[in-house]
């Protein structure tokens, strides 16, 4: 089952590639589906790796923080800055929280932490925390063309202001100490320390090719 869903997560995700050649916001429902796999990914591969019970813990935890870093910032514009979230209604809790957000988090922080492992077996706890942090970030910066112009998830700063780059650098920062906390406490691994190959890894690296395809097309046209 996770092979398949690893599978459908990556050929789903290269499928991603023809929506930046047509209008933005098109086939919203491939959004949908595109996270619910990856999520789906991760939360599987904690309950194999750690059962049932901590991962619906550790799954918990990680919804909680990114909703409460969501929340927050729709009603005080901190910490992620003044972003006004956008998509379907029908993806939205009250059509006002965005449900599509902090599950996205919850699976590229797992996919991270799980490459990180997978790259570095050897590393204590701290270190593979910093380095899953590191990944988790650069692939949410590597993401935001695609998520802002292609599929419409956020307007970025949309009042303008000098201090838009700042309000950028303060995100980054609290999202780099949030990934490190919980990943921090996600299971140890310890069959990577045997085998040095994860269907996550896989997955993390093309959705970062996605990402990087968005950045080269849209982004000239954008500055």
């Amino acid at each position: 089952m996770k092979n398949l869903t690893s599978i459908l997560a990556v050929l789903w995700t290269l499928a991603g590639g023809f929506l930046l050649f047509r209008e933005s916001g098109t086939f919203p429902w491939w959004d949908a589906v595109w996270v619910l796999l990856l999520a789906t990914m991760a939360y599987g591969g904690l309950v194999t790796l750690a059962g049932l019970a901590k991962a619906r813990a550790w799954a918990g935890i990680a919804l909680v923080v990114f909703s409460a870093f969501i929340a927050l910032t729709i009603f005080t514009g901190w910490p992620l800055g003044p972003i006004r979230f956008r998509g379907p209604d029908a993806l939205k809790l009250g059509n006002t929280f965005p449900l599509l957000p902090p599950l996205l988090a919850f699976a590229l922080l797992s996919l991270s932490q799980k490459t990180a492992a997978q790259i570095f077996s050897t590393v204590g706890r701290n270190a593979l925390a910093t380095i899953a942090a590191g990944f988790f970030c650069l692939t949410t910066a590597n993401g935001l063309i695609f998520l802002f112009k292609t599929r419409l998830w956020w307007l970025w700063n949309p009042w303008g202001g000098e201090s838009a780059h700042f309000q950028a650098v303060i995100a980054f920062v609290m999202l780099a100490l949030a990934g490190f906390f919980l990943a921090r406490i996600y299971p140890e691994d310890t069959a990577l320390k045997l085998s040095r190959w994860s269907s996550e890894g896989v997955v993390l690296l093309t959705v970062n090719l996605l990402f990087l395809l968005a950045n080269l097309l849209l982004l000239p046209a954008m500055l």
